[in-house]
């Protein structure tokens, strides 16, 4: 937190400001934030965690800020198209940096009829934002929401994990890793000049993955 102190700006949604996200946040990105070996340590754990290959899959991590009020309402964090060269955001590393007085919980509605986890110091949820068997497509029941604070501050973490590597072309300066994408094709002819033979499409991707690994 320490290192983003100073970085916090109005969180974004869809690439934009809007009602339905109320927070602030700080990327740990080119910052004392993400020179801090606990920065790294922690990147490390969740890496052998969820035994993805290589933390290049993962976007810097997202520090958030919640004042009493505050809320992210029902989304879903999979906002990235298939055909990008990073691919979707298959998994999100969420943790709980501080208590919270009261509120804040983390709500998903399409899961065991409706579950809220309470914030609580050094805890995490992990979930699944993509079907296992199916990683280029969508998983409606993760839809989730962050809770109004209703006394205190809430801190928190996101990290987001990519079917591929999101930091290759993120350090080349690829525009599509700063974006929110949709569909699986690219939507308009800018989107097509940054893909067009750089990048499988959709179907190549998902045929790909269907192939027996030697």
């Amino acid at each position: 937190i320490a290192g983003c102190w100073s970085h916090f700006s109005r969180s974004l949604a869809g690439d934009e400001l809007s009602p339905v996200r109320t927070s602030s946040q700080c990327w740990c990105a080119n910052n004392a934030c993400e020179r801090n070996p606990l920065t790294q340590a922690v990147a490390h754990r969740i890496a052998n965690l969820t035994m993805v290959p290589h933390e290049r899959y993962f976007e810097p991590f997202q520090i958030l800020r919640y004042e009493p009020g505050q809320f992210y309402r029902r989304h879903h964090d999979q906002n990235t198209a298939v055909w990008t060269p990073q691919g979707p955001r298959v998994l999100t590393f969420f943790m709980y940096l501080n208590e919270v007085d009261s509120g804040g919980e983390t709500a998903f509605p399409a899961v065991g009829g409706g579950i809220k986890v309470t914030p609580t110091k050094g805890s995490a949820i992990l979930w699944p934002s993509t079907y296992n068997d199916q990683p280029m497509t969508a998983d409606q029941r993760t839809v989730h929401e962050a809770m109004p604070v209703h006394e205190g501050i809430k801190f928190g973490a996101n990290m987001w994990i990519h079917q591929f590597s999101f930091k290759t072309p993120s350090e080349r300066g690829c525009e599509l890793t700063y974006v929110n994408t949709v569909g699986n094709q690219p939507q308009s002819d800018e989107q097509r000049r940054l893909v067009e033979g750089l990048v499988p499409t959709a179907s190549e991707t998902i045929d790909g993955a269907k192939r027996p690994q030697m």
